[in-house]
């Protein structure tokens, strides 16, 4: 099998949302696509600048995986958009570099996360899971 791993967007989880929104939206000039929750269960919105993808999203608690193990800080992730999860993650080594393993996230696609020896996240994700 050949790897096709695409860019999909960088995801941050930055400390002040507000302001992040406001720097990706009004100085850098791109489009806010959609955004989610509020600031009780925390917010969320996926920019974009026309060739490239941003989804910030505010810390909140939560005892999900895909909260607590796929975030990085205010440190960005890499996410690639996968059309097999499973079969991407059988062609990795084992080792310690994975941080989760193949799982459903409640956003309502299936990843995996792996950490480079930087600390730097990298999320195999498909995005386009289809629910029965």
């Amino acid at each position: 099998m050949s790897i096709s791993d695409r860019f999909d967007h960088l995801f941050i989880a930055p400390a002040d949302f507000a302001k992040s929104l406001a720097f990706y939206r009004d100085v850098l000039g791109w489009a806010l696509i959609s955004s989610w929750g509020d600031e009780k269960e925390g917010r969320g919105a996926v920019l974009s600048g026309g060739g490239a993808k941003v989804i910030i999203a505010e810390r909140h608690a939560t005892k999900a995986p895909s909260a607590t193990h796929g975030a990085n800080g205010p440190r960005p992730n890499v996410h690639f958009d996968i059309h097999d999860i499973d079969a991407r993650f059988r062609m990795l080594p084992e080792g310690d570099h994975v941080v989760v393993r193949p799982e459903d996230t409640h956003w309502g696609t299936r990843w995996f996360v792996v950490r480079d020896p930087d600390g730097n996240l990298y999320a195999y994700e498909e995005l386009h899971v289809r629910r029965g």
